[in-house]
């Protein structure tokens, strides 16, 4: 069904040379010769249904498009990137689109392929898996899975994509007893850069299966994923404590967060926030803390917290499906808000130490002081168990950090364009300072945490990255899955 347009786009290579004009997007999607199912929508710029199927989590260095495209069948999904190969048109296909790389800012008036029907959930409790949809978030997955008394390793934010998380690797609070969530794909339907649609797994394109797990989204488009799912921990319930400290107590609140993480029960995860609290104007540290056990051992493993008399305190038990809706007060609605600047730094960290959070904190508290507009901007740390993580050998996937203890994100986002240098530089150097300390030799950082500004072998691992580029010439050697942290060649 592409073959005529593939003549007259060669025709006009041959003909024109280095003058070569491509069609426009709007004549390339609907151009008599393609053939799209029923299900599938077209979008332009300022018609109905183009934002939604293009906007963002932030707009801080976005990619811009000319055409969107919502897939209704995978043949769909292999005719949108077989038109935009054979085109020369920069694409990007997207689940969530939470992930935050400066890199997405080289992809100028391109084509968005919106994954957002390709949002099934299909459990299979006999042979203990599920198979997801390159479009669903974790959202969609949570009731499904309870409801079969299935649990799977995910995100803390419901709304990012599953399977775009799980390309970078998949942390979360649940890895301690299951795992990365690549520790439990079992394979992946890929739309590969020729249009081609394969099968990844262990026993098919094996290679192609183990850089898929830690560098995704390099490789291909994922139409749908399988993972090996568990039964349901501790009967389904996990302890949550949401706690609010003031300011002056972050170094007694650091100082506990290490001690508690240099033997971290697998059960055990905490994300604590460093934010500007206008009610009281001031730095305010929120921290959530949950436990996947049993209740009377939960409440043990958080006491050293509460010892620490938290201004405000809520302790309370939730089913595994609503507690990433329910914890932290609830304030995963309000992340999930798309459209606002938010310039994002990660840092890896082998060993928590308390001084340098208490350092970053207080460069946060001076960063709000001196800079109003700039007040929106957070510092948090997720300390999330690796016994799961480190039950897999280093060299069955490729994502190089197993050993990594917390992961660290510095927001940086203000209310006036005059504030953005100094949001920046503040969470450049706050960067800096905690990845001295990190217990690694250098910056590292998970890939899906990456500014990137990073260097590749901080993202992907000097050990890893030879293989990586092998595979990423192998099956992608034209780079049109270059945006968003890319794989060097």
């Amino acid at each position: 069904m592409l073959f005529g347009l593939a003549i007259i786009l060669s025709v006009g290579r041959l003909a024109l040379g280095a003058a070569v004009t491509i069609p426009d997007l709007r004549a390339v999607l609907q151009n008599s010769s393609v053939e799209w199912s029923p299900q599938t929508e077209l979008f332009f710029p300022n018609t109905s249904g183009f934002s939604d199927a293009t906007q963002r989590w932030t707009v801080y260095a976005e990619p811009t498009y000319k055409a969107a495209v919502r897939p209704g069948t995978e043949l769909d999904v292999q005719t949108a990137v077989s038109l935009a190969t054979l085109s020369n048109i920069p694409f990007l296909a997207t689940g969530g689109r939470h992930g935050y790389s400066i890199s997405f800012d080289g992809l100028d008036d391109g084509l968005a392929i919106d994954l957002a029907n390709f949002n099934a959930v299909d459990v299979d409790g006999t042979a203990n898996t599920v198979t997801i949809g390159g479009g669903a978030h974790f959202s969609d997955i949570f009731d499904p899975l309870y409801a079969a008394g299935k649990e799977l390793q995910t995100g803390s934010c419901p709304c990012v994509g599953t399977v775009g998380a799980t390309l970078g690797a998949g942390v979360g609070r649940y890895q301690g007893l299951h795992g990365l969530m690549i520790d439990a794909l079992v394979s992946v339907r890929l739309v590969t850069a020729t249009g081609a649609l394969v099968t990844a797994s262990a026993e098919s394109h094996a290679d192609l299966f183990w850089g898929l797990r830690g560098a995704g989204t390099n490789f291909g488009v994922v139409t749908a994923a399988t993972y090996k799912v568990a039964d349901l921990s501790n009967g389904g319930r996990a302890l949550s404590a949401d706690l609010v400290y003031p300011g002056a107590a972050n170094g007694s609140f650091y100082g506990a967060l290490e001690e508690v993480a240099a033997s971290m029960p697998k059960e055990l995860s905490v994300i604590a926030l460093a934010e500007y609290d206008a009610n009281t104007s001031s730095t305010a540290l929120i921290a959530n803390i949950v436990y996947a056990g049993p209740e009377d051992e939960g409440r043990e493993a958080i006491q050293p917290f509460l010892d620490l008399g938290p201004v405000t305190q809520d302790v309370y038990t939730a089913a595994w499906n609503e507690l990433p809706g329910k914890a932290g007060f609830g304030f995963m609605s309000q992340l999930c808000v798309k459209g606002s600047a938010h310039s994002m730094y990660g840092v890896n960290v082998r060993s928590v130490s308390g001084s340098a959070l208490t350092d970053a904190f207080n460069g946060m508290d001076a960063l709000y002081a001196s800079t109003p507009a700039a007040r929106g901007s957070t510092f948090q740390i997720e300390v999330f168990p690796n016994e799961g993580p480190l039950a897999v050998s280093d060299d069955e996937t490729a994502y190089p950090w197993r050993d990594s203890a917390a992961f660290i994100m510095l927001q940086a986002t203000w209310t006036d364009e005059s504030a953005a240098d100094a949001a920046n530089q503040k969470a450049q150097e706050l960067r800096a300072g905690l990845a001295a300390t990190s217990g690694y030799d250098d910056l590292v950082v998970y890939v899906s945490y990456a500014h990137g500004d990073e260097t590749p072998e901080q993202i992907f691992g000097a050990d890893k990255l030879p293989r990586l580029a092998a595979l990423k010439e192998e099956w992608d050697p034209r780079n049109v899955f270059g945006f968003g942290n890319a794989v060097p060649m």
